[in-house]
């Protein structure tokens, strides 16, 4: 029985690339947040196509003093699967950005939440996991 290749559990498929902002203090500002799905892989979009696929999201420890108003996520882009009957998925692939309002205090703080996912590839998905999200934000 062939299950492909070992893929170590810690393996995660997704990085954050923007680790801090600068904001206007006290105002509602959106923050843009980049991740970046490794090559060879994709997640399902915030919306995926079947209701049985793990949508990507962003959640955040609601007790910081950095308040998250709201949030936009991207369109995925359309995926067709090499195998089986070709079954279309709506994916994020590269990169993506997650669009963050938030209000700040003056000062330094940080946001601090979790990005969940199941990244797969063209044969297999793996487990959901769960990336930590930590972005300095200063407030002038």
């Amino acid at each position: 029985m062939n299950l492909g290749p070992a893929v170590p559990a810690s393996k995660v498929h997704v990085q954050l690339l923007s680790n801090a902002a600068e904001v206007k203090a006290g105002e509602a500002q959106v923050v843009e947040l980049r991740f970046r799905v490794e090559d060879g892989f994709h997640i399902n979009s915030h919306t995926p196509k079947d209701e049985l696929l793990i949508p990507t999201l962003i959640r955040f420890n609601t007790g910081s003093v950095v308040k998250v108003v709201d949030e936009a996520y991207p369109k995925g882009s359309t995926f067709r699967l090499p195998v089986g009957a070709g079954e279309t998925l709506d994916v994020y692939q590269g990169e993506f950005r997650v669009e963050v309002k938030v209000v700040a205090p003056k000062g330094s703080s940080t946001l601090v939440g979790v990005l969940k996912y199941q990244a797969c590839d063209n044969a297999v998905c793996y487990p959901p996991k769960t990336l930590p999200v930590v972005v300095a934000v200063t407030g002038r």
